[in-house]
């Protein structure tokens, strides 16, 4: 009897080679000299192998996103120049990419993952390329997330839709510009709850990408390794906050 089809990205064919290449070169010889290489010029890269640079840069018990994206950072300065750096770059925000390929609805899975999978290396070349100050990991699997939907709607022989949500990716569509216009003004709507509502950046994001964004919360929590219980209360919490102060300012 044949194998069932995947319906997975862990079960797809280039997330187990993803996933069985990094097992294989985590702990290398080579790595670890490269990694020493590395942390010599940028303490942020000062991990004895792979395993350990990744489980930093995935952390959950951390303060804020961007305290934890200063790994993917300091991968992302070097990633123009370093295809050592391009791959540890992109296993840092695997996660992300898996919890995409599980969001989303249409086309054979294998073609699903491996276009995902294309898109979040274009968009860590396009964020290595153009700085923003927003943590890297949010802006790679926002960006991705954006650039498969539109490469969905393009293809319309074969739709692609999201599990959760699909309301607002028709008025989304255009250009790359304005996918930056976009970009820069999710990223003004973030800073004025950040400072209307006293928060930290990190739940002024949780708001403004799950209510603004078109980002849902189980997708967000799928690419954080949390439940999205502790999400929505977060962003229950955040929310409260922001109506406390904007009720205080009038």
């Amino acid at each position: 009897m044949a194998a069932a089809p995947p319906r997975w990205a862990a079960d797809t064919e280039v997330i187990r080679r993803l996933e069985a290449e990094w097992n294989a070169i985590a702990d290398s010889w080579w790595l670890r000299r490269r990694l020493e290489v590395w942390a010599a010029e940028d303490r942020r890269l000062a991990f004895e192998d792979g395993h350990r640079l990744v489980e930093a840069a995935q952390r959950r018990d951390v303060s804020s996103w961007a305290d934890r994206d200063q790994v993917l950072a300091a991968l992302l300065d070097r990633f123009e120049d370093d295809p050592v750096a391009q791959r540890v770059a992109l296993q840092v925000v695997l996660p992300g990419v898996k919890s995409l390929i599980d969001g989303l609805r249409g086309w054979d899975v294998e073609e699903r993952a491996a276009r995902v999978v294309a898109t979040a290396v274009e968009v860590l070349a396009h964020c290595a390329a153009e700085p923003a100050g927003t943590p890297p990991s949010f802006r790679v699997f926002a960006n991705t997330r954006r650039r498969t939907l539109r490469a969905a709607i393009r293809d319309r022989s074969e739709p692609l839709v999201l599990v959760d949500d699909f309301s607002q990716v028709e008025g989304n569509a255009g250009s790359e510009a304005s996918a930056d216009d976009e970009e820069r003004r999710l990223e003004q709507l973030v800073e004025w709850v950040r400072e209307r509502g006293r928060l930290r950046e990190d739940a002024a994001r949780l708001v403004v990408f799950t209510r603004a964004g078109g980002v849902t919360v189980h997708e967000l929590a799928g690419a954080r390794n949390v439940a999205p219980q502790t999400l929505r209360q977060q962003r229950l919490r955040a929310e409260q906050r922001l109506r406390r102060s904007l009720s205080l300012a009038r």
